[in-house]
């Protein structure tokens, strides 16, 4: 929310780095579904039944992650670095990409509760889930490829500042390169196989992986503190 150290309310790099922490923490719930089964000898969890009460929160609270995700970029871009640099620029604006493409996603009908989730966007196209169109595995590939070049983006970026965060920042963005390669790999197989024999299990924990690195990247961006803009009367230690 807006801060007040006189007498108008602003804006202030606080807002953004707590929008991109909680909508990390959002982002990782996913690896908790996973224990949740929706039933005896249901091993897919919550997702598997996205009416089911844990999906229903789930769905709502991706969708207010990714407007949390479209309001960090937006403040990183107004409030970022005092000097423009184009490695910064480029890591906001993707991610706002990535905000704004999960946020469109999410708000499309269809059974996949995770709006990036790429395989299961795929997978209701080729079985004609009702309700499912083809923007949507289009969507969800744009997601998953703007947080890998924000991720990457914001990693070149702190290495050219000298912070020595980047190397945490390089080690995420390489976890979600895998992922993302994995996951992509196995929608298009879905494809390929117009649904039929999906990878089950190696597919779901692919997404979870890929899903996880997500929310660490969205961590990173909360936490680490170069590319915030500091108060302009003194040299805050955030």
């Amino acid at each position: 929310m807006p801060h007040s150290n006189t007498a108008t309310p602003h804006w202030d790099h606080r807002d953004g780095r707590v929008a991109a922490v909680v909508a990390a923490v959002v982002y990782s719930l996913w690896a908790v579904e996973i224990i949740l089964p929706v039933g005896p000898g249901v091993t897919e969890g919550a997702l598997a039944d996205p009416a089911s009460g844990f999906g229903q929160f789930l769905d709502s609270a991706y969708r207010t992650a990714a407007i949390l995700v479209v309001l960090a970029a937006g403040l990183g871009l107004a409030l970022g670095a005092r000097r423009p640099r184009r490695w910064l620029t480029v890591s906001w604006w993707s991610m706002a990409v990535f905000g704004a493409a999960s946020l469109a996603a999410s708000l499309l009908p269809g059974r996949c509760v995770v709006a990036t989730d790429a395989a299961c966007t795929v997978e209701s196209v080729v079985e004609g889930v009702r309700g499912a169109t083809a923007v949507q595995p289009v969507l969800a590939v744009v997601a998953t490829l703007a947080a890998l070049l924000a991720s990457a983006a914001l990693t070149w970026d702190r290495r050219r500042a000298g912070e020595r965060a980047w190397v945490v920042l390089a080690v995420i963005t390489l976890a979600q390169a895998v992922a993302a390669a994995v996951v992509l790999v196995l929608a298009a197989l879905v494809f390929a196989s117009s649904g039929d024999g999906s990878p089950g299990v190696a597919l779901g924990l692919a997404e979870r992986a890929h899903l996880v690195t997500v929310a660490l990247w969205l961590l990173a961006t909360g936490v680490v503190p170069g590319q915030w803009k500091r108060a302009r009367t003194r040299h805050a230690v955030s």
